[in-house]
């Protein structure tokens, strides 16, 4: 007579001891819910990253807040804010939709003028 297995028998072949990760394509660019992750660099946001930028303003994004829960298709980011000349003015935590975030090109950073080095006296 055999043994009746419980409902929630798993055979022993089924246990990993391995720790079981997502697929590499998942977690590139995504989230589960399929909004875009934001990589560190220089955005304009608009209307389309949020409704409170009617004014558009251009940050740096220094990293992306993952900690926190959101609604699918919004983040929360934290930025420098900057100004014309795109040095930062500003930091804030932001919640923003990255689909509506626009990337911008900064041109490469100039030299500034050569700076002369005083001759030591000799001791």
């Amino acid at each position: 007579m055999s043994v009746p297995k419980p409902a929630n028998f798993v055979p022993a072949s089924r246990w990993t001891t391995h720790r079981v990760t997502q697929p590499a394509a998942a977690t590139i660019g995504t989230r589960d819910d399929g909004t875009p992750r934001v990589a560190p660099g220089v955005y304009l946001l608009t209307r389309d990253a949020s409704p409170q930028f009617a004014k558009p303003i251009t940050v740096r994004v220094i990293r992306e807040r993952t900690d926190r829960h959101t609604y699918d298709g919004w983040t929360w980011i934290e930025a420098y804010q900057l100004d014309a000349r795109g040095d930062a003015t500003d930091r804030r935590e932001l919640f923003v939709r990255p689909d509506g975030m626009r990337p911008v090109r900064t041109p490469p950073a100039t030299p500034g003028p050569a700076r002369r080095v005083a001759a030591r006296a000799a001791r």
